[in-house]
C-alpha cells in the first residue's frame, strides 16, 4: 500500500486526461509527489491492445460496459456506453480517430465561459504540443515534436482502390477538399484525409506516450469519495476499502460518467440527489451530472454493382492482404456537411418557441454531420466484398441528458441517460443528412453512376431513398442509432468548475476530463481532451496559491 500522507497531488482516475496531467505535472514540478489512482488494470504488459484490431476490446475486459437508461427518443431502447477501464482509459479501447473539430467549436467554448484561453487560438498551442504530425507543411497548425504520432492513409501508403473515386464523388456533390487535405486545421466544412493517432498502425496508449516515471501509480483501486473538511477544502481521497490518503490537492479525472458520480459520493452535487441517498451535503451544485451530451452514430450498408472489381475488404483483391492495409481503419476521407439554414431555424423555433439570431447554432457556420465511407460491410452483413458502408455522426446535438447515482456505493454503476434524439434540431439534422448520404451514394455522382447499387437495410426496413418520409427516417435512427463513445459535459466549465478547472465552492479540488466540456465539440473528442489536459497541467502548475 502507498503512503497515506505527504502527497502534493492525488489524481482520481488514470484515463487519458489523468495520465497527461500526471506526466506533465511531474515534468513541470519535478519535486512534486503525485499519486495517480486508476480503477482498472495496468495494460502495459499486454501487447495485443496495440494492434489495429484492438477496437474489438470495446465490450471487453477494459470497458466499464455501461448500459444507458431506456431512451425515450429511441422508443425505450437501451444503448451500450463504452468507457475505458484501464490505465490510459479511452485510449486503450477507442478507434484512434484524431479530429479537433472547428475553430468555431473552441471560440464558442471560450465565449460561453468568458475566457479566451479556451478559444481556438488559446488551445492551439496545446493541440500542437500533443502532436507529432506526419508532415511539416503546416507548422502554424500542427506540432512535429509532440507526444503522439499522427498518421494518415497517404502517409503510410494505405491507398485504397476507391480513394480517388470517393474524392471525385464528394467534389461532384459540392463538398470540396479542405486546404492541404487537412481536416485538423480549424476548418471542417468539406472533406479531408482521415487522421489517426497511430505509430505505423500501433495504438498509442496515453501512459506510453506520456511517461509516468516518477509518478506513483495505484491500479485496480476504486476511489470511493473525495475527502472534504468542514471548511470545504479537499484534503485527499477515501478508497473503497476505507483507506484515507491525504494530499494538498485533488484532481478528479474519472471521466464524464464516473467523475460526477465521484463528486456526488463526496457530497458535491444536487442536494436533492445527495439527501435521497443519505449523503451529507458539502456543496450544493445542481449542475453536477447535468448537460450530458454524446454524438449519435448510424451505420449503413451499400451494395456494390460489381463486387468482382475488388473495391471492398473481403473481396478477392490481393491488395487488402498487404501489411500496410492493417495499419489503420479502412477509410480515406472524412466529410463534414452543413444543413440548410431555413430548416435549422424552423427546428430551433419548434424546440424553443422562437428563433434568436444569436442562437449559437446560427451565429457561426457549423458542420452538422460527419460522413465517412468505409471499405467493408458492417454487421449483420458479412465481410465478403459485396458491400461498402457509411458511418454518420451528428456533430452538434442539442439533446442533453444526465448522469446520476443509484446509491452511495461506489461499486454501483452510475445511471447514464444521454437522452438521445430528443430535440427537433437533432431530428431535422438527421433527416436531412440521411437523405443527403443516400443521394451521395446512389445519385448523380461517380459512386451512384458506377459503383453503388442501393442501400441494403437492416431486416424489417426498406432501402433508403431520397424521398423517404420524416417518420421513416426517424425510425431508422431510433432503431440503429448508437453511441460514438463521446460522453462529456457532466461537470461543465461555467456551472460546476471555473475556467481554472476548480470545483466551485471547494478549495483544492479540480476536474480535468471530458466532463468539463461546456459545449458539444463537433468532432471525436479525443484530441480535445488531450489539449484540455495539456493546458490544465500548465494552469495547475502555475497556480502558486494552490
Amino acid at each position: 500500500m502507498v503512503a497515506t500522507e505527504g502527497w502534493n497531488y492525488i489524481i482520481a482516475g488514470g484515463g487519458l486526461a489523468g495520465c497527461v496531467v500526471a506526466s506533465r505535472l511531474k515534468q513541470y514540478q519535478s519535486s512534486a509527489r503525485i499519486l495517480l489512482i486508476e480503477a482498472g488494470p495496468d495494460v502495459s504488459g499486454n501487447s495485443d491492445i496495440l494492434h489495429f484490431s484492438s477496437l474489438n476490446f470495446i465490450g471487453g475486459k477494459f470497458d466499464w460496459g455501461y448500459k444507458s437508461a431506456p431512451q425515450k427518443g429511441y422508443d425505450g431502447r437501451q444503448i451500450d456506453i463504452p468507457s475505458g477501464r484501464a490505465l490510459g482509459g479511452g485510449s486503450v479501447i477507442n478507434g484512434c480517430g484524431w479530429f479537433r473539430g472547428s475553430r468555431a467549436d473552441y471560440d464558442s467554448w471560450g465565449e460561453v465561459v468568458g475566457d479566451q484561453r479556451w478559444s481556438y487560438d488559446g488551445q492551439l498551442p496545446y493541440f500542437k504540443k500533443t502532436e507529432k504530425w506526419y508532415n511539416s507543411t503546416n507548422p502554424e497548425s500542427h506540432g512535429i515534436d509532440g507526444k503522439l504520432q499522427i498518421e494518415s492513409p497517404i502517409s503510410v501508403n494505405r491507398i485504397y482502390p476507391l480513394a480517388d473515386t470517393i474524392e471525385q464523388a464528394w467534389e461532384e456533390f459540392g463538398v470540396h477538399k479542405l486546404p492541404g487535405n487537412d481536416f485538423n486545421a480549424g476548418t471542417n466544412i468539406g472533406f479531408g484525409e482521415l487522421n489517426e493517432n497511430r505509430a505505423q498502425g500501433a495504438r498509442q496508449i496515453a501512459p506510453f506516450a506520456y511517461s509516468l516515471d516518477g509518478v506513483t501509480v495505484l491500479t485496480d483501486t476504486i476511489v470511493a469519495s473525495i475527502l472534504v473538511d468542514k471548511d470545504n477544502k479537499a484534503t485527499g481521497v477515501r478508497l473503497a476499502d476505507g483507506t484515507e490518503i491525504h494530499s494538498d490537492q485533488v484532481i478528479a479525472s474519472a471521466g464524464a460518467y464516473r467523475t460526477p458520480q465521484l463528486l456526488m459520493l463526496s457530497g458535491i452535487g444536487p442536494k436533492e440527489t445527495l439527501q435521497k441517498h443519505g449523503i451529507e451535503v458539502k456543496v450544493d451544485i445542481p449542475g453536477v451530472g447535468q448537460n450530458l451530451n454524446d454524438h449519435i452514430m448510424v451505420y449503413l450498408n451499400w451494395k456494390l454493382k460489381d463486387p468482382s472489381k475488388g473495391y471492398a475488404i473481403g473481396s478477392s483483391n490481393a491488395i487488402f492482404a498487404e501489411p500496410r492495409f492493417a495499419t489503420g481503419t479502412p477509410i480515406s476521407y472524412i466529410a463534414s456537411t452543413e444543413v440548410p439554414r431555413p430548416g435549422l431555424e424552423a427546428a430551433i423555433a419548434k424546440d424553443e418557441g422562437k428563433v434568436d439570431p444569436n442562437h449559437y447554432l446560427l451565429k457561426r457556420e457549423w458542420a452538422m454531420m460527419e460522413n465517412i465511407v468505409m471499405y467493408l460491410a458492417i454487421p449483420p452483413i458479412g465481410t465478403d466484398g459485396t458491400h461498402i458502408s457509411t458511418a454518420q455522426m451528428g456533430l452538434k446535438p442539442t439533446s442533453r441528458g444526465t448522469v446520476t447515482i443509484v446509491s452511495k456505493n461506489p461499486a454501483d454503476s452510475p445511471v447514464v441517460d444521454p437522452n438521445y434524439f430528443a430535440t427537433e434540431v437533432d431530428k431535422s439534422v438527421w433527416r436531412h443528412s440521411l437523405r443527403n448520404i443516400t443521394s451521395f451514394m446512389t445519385g448523380n455522382t461517380v459512386l451512384g453512376r458506377d459503383i453503388v447499387e442501393c442501400e441494403t437495410p437492416f431486416p424489417g426496413f426498406a432501402p433508403l431513398t431520397v424521398d423517404a418520409s420524416d417518420e421513416y427516417l426517424d425510425s431508422r435512427v431510433k432503431t440503429h442509432g448508437m453511441s460514438t463513445f463521446h460522453g462529456c459535459g457532466t461537470s461543465a466549465m461555467g456551472t460546476v468548475v471555473d475556467t481554472d478547472l476548480r470545483v466551485k465552492g471547494v478549495q483544492n479540488l479540480r476536474v480535468v476530463d471530458a466532463s468539463v466540456l461546456p459545449i458539444s465539440i463537433g468532432a471525436h473528442i479525443q484530441a480535445a481532451v488531450y489539449a484540455l489536459a495539456e493546458q490544465a497541467a500548465v494552469i495547475i502548475s502555475q497556480d502558486k496559491a494552490a
